[in-house]
């Protein structure tokens, strides 16, 4: 009976001590501390008839240190959580005092073998283990490990054995708990450091990589191309040019150390000569009309301020013999030729219908303002609408005798004729002084001093047209005034000739155009090397890029020797580091540099030879 009524009493008591801690979980500890104190001098008092159950308590008190066991792995559960060490803190004035400083210390596990005996009345308290689960889910189950800590708090030994197997239960909690808060905090720091670590080298890495070349390349180049410049300021005509930094990038391979160890390693040869064609050649008909009410000028340059040639009434007549898109067209008109205004003009399939309903009759031709010969766009090209191949009227010196620029003796001689030298009637038959062409002799000639018609035919046939002298050239077509008098010849123009007017006046349109080193764009911007490729690239020739490989192809020939289209090249210290192009007269075009841009010029003196691609 002792026993049950101390069970019960026991029960109570847990019942008791578990409503207050529930209610009173923070705050109300002290209070909680007393009345478990009272109740547990009562259950002494009622206890003391029989003598074991005295002493089943005093056993039972050891294990009144198993709450600073669960209160020790819960320090160590505080270290990872600061907030849940506080309520622990509370707890120890429910024990001794001097409980309350062990978690601080580690004495408590010191008390832990204290819990074995416990552990031995364990089987004592099996009949009481029914009731556990009651207490578990009433007092524990509930509240959280905080209030746990408080249920054993003195009371019957019944009751310990829960209180064991809750610290049981909590321990391995805590147990599990320690590892996953602290190897995640252990772990945090591991990847915190792969990711500065992985992060670092991947942002600062491809920056560097990527940012310093982009910046320090276009930065070399510069710099090369402003040492270009500079060094070029030693020339005449291509002070500071870029090409120069070409030089420097192929002088590497230079074998040479000086201009003449390089030449006498070439093989320059003398070519064969090549007239300049002075000759006319025929092409199809473009038309144009002046759309323009007050009438259009023709201009002896593609500008407004220019001379002025000719002029075009409204509905006047021209033909089209270059279109540049450049908002000029070249055009022939009479013996008008210059530049008009394609705003003037109405061109196309336009025209051609005016053309075909008007009738060419009708439409009136330029009138001309500047005499042919004074005319610097005669010859802008060597193309016409007109005939150009006359027939061959056969006439043969007299005498020796003077074919003159103008008609008149104190002339000047553009030619002499042997007796009985061959030449050709071209205009002015039926006049005191006829216009004739012997060989690449043209001018004036009296009348008089000729031998024409039947006679002259017949003695060409007896003797052969190509066994008779012809005139010894004094003047070079180009340079006489009276050369295009008319623009027929008994000969047709050479082909080559006219390849090479046509690439020089495609050259030359793109003077003024801007310098870029490396660069191949005529219109953007090219160096010299480039210049030279993408112009002969337009008639179908295939050039290397450098113009140190460059000099090497072709036909090598003296500088002498070069005519309008042949490419000159530029040496020093042993190597090739420029190019132009050479337009006659002395000049050439070519992409001088970065202050010039696309320029003609005089030849410098760093020339070492020249090549020849057309008609090689």
């Amino acid at each position: 009976m002792c026993k049950k009524r101390l069970l019960a009493i026991g029960l109570c008591t847990v019942l008791v001590g578990a409503s207050v801690s529930v209610n009173t979980v923070q705050g109300s500890a002290a209070e909680t501390a007393v009345l478990a104190e009272e109740t547990a001098v009562d259950v002494a008092v009622q206890a003391e008839e029989p003598a074991k159950a005295a002493e089943v308590p005093a056993e039972t008190k050891a294990p009144e240190t198993e709450p600073p066991q669960t209160q020790a792995p819960e320090t160590q559960a505080a270290e990872t959580k600061a907030p849940e060490t506080e309520p622990p803190q509370t707890q120890a004035p429910e024990t001794e005092p001097p409980q309350t400083q062990a978690p601080e210390t580690e004495p408590p596990q010191t008390q832990a073998p204290e819990t074995e005996p416990p552990q031995t009345q364990a089987p004592e308290t099996e009949p009481p283990q029914t009731q556990a689960p009651e207490t578990e889910p009433q007092t524990q189950a509930p509240t959280e490990t905080e209030p746990q800590t408080q249920a054993p708090t003195e009371t019957e030994p019944q009751t310990q054995a829960p209180t064991e197997t809750e610290p049981q239960t909590q321990a391995p909690t805590e147990t599990e708990t320690e590892p996953q808060t602290q190897a995640p905090t252990e772990t945090e720091p591991q990847t915190q450091a792969p990711t500065e670590t992985e992060t670092e080298p991947q942002t600062q890495a491809p920056t560097e990589t990527e940012t310093e070349p982009q910046t320090e390349v276009p930065t070399e180049t510069e710099s090369e191309t402003e040492t270009a410049s500079e060094s070029e300021s030693e020339t005449e005509s291509e002070s500071e040019t870029d090409p120069e930094t070409e030089s420097e990038m192929e002088s590497e391979t230079s074998e040479f150390g000086t201009n003449e160890e390089l030449i006498a390693h070439q093989q320059i040869v003398i070519p064969p000569d090549i007239v300049l064609e002075f000759r006319f050649t025929q092409v199809e008909k473009e038309y144009a009309l002046i759309s323009n009410k007050k009438g259009a000028s023709v201009y002896e340059e593609k500008a407004e301020t220019a001379r002025e040639v000719g002029v075009l009434e409204y509905y006047g007549l021209c033909y089209i013999l270059e279109d540049n898109a450049d908002g000029w067209y070249y055009v022939e008109s009479g013996n008008v030729r210059g530049f008009v205004k394609a705003d003037d003009v109405t061109t196309g399939a336009s025209a051609d219908r005016i053309v075909k309903v008007k009738g060419l009759e009708e439409l009136p031709e330029a009138r001309l303002t500047v005499a042919r010969m004074e005319n610097s766009a005669y010859t802008y090209t060597h193309t016409t609408v007109q005939e150009v191949l006359a027939d061959k009227d056969y006439a043969l010196a007299a005498q020796s005798l003077n074919i003159y620029e103008q008609r008149k003796e104190d002339a000047r001689v553009t030619g002499t004729l042997e007796k009985d030298g061959l030449c050709y009637l071209l205009a002015d038959k039926d006049k005191d002084w006829i216009f004739v062409e012997s060989g690449d002799v043209r001018g004036f000639v009296k009348k008089s001093d000729l031998v024409t018609g039947s006679a002259a035919a017949q003695k060409v046939t007896s003797v052969g047209e190509d066994n008779l002298a012809k005139a010894d050239l004094q003047i070079e077509p180009e340079d006489n005034k009276s050369c295009y008098y008319t623009l027929t010849s008994v000969q047709k123009a050479s082909q080559e000739a006219k390849t090479r007017e046509a690439i020089v006046n495609f050259a030359l349109q793109f003077v003024g155009n801007p310098y870029v080193w490396g660069g191949t764009s005529l219109t953007n911007g090219c160096d010299c090397s480039g210049f030279v490729m993408s112009v002969y690239a337009n008639f179908g020739y295939s050039l290397p890029r450098v113009a140190d490989a460059q000099s090497v192809y072709g036909m090598q020939i003296p500088v002498s020797s070069a005519q309008p289209g042949d490419l000159i090249f530029y040496a020093r210290n042993g190597y090739v580091y420029h190019v132009s192009m050479y337009i006659g007269g002395g000049q050439v075009v070519h992409a001088a540099g970065r202050q010039y841009g696309i320029i003609t010029s005089g030849i410098s003196g760093n020339a070492v030879w020249a090549t020849r691609l057309i008609g090689a």
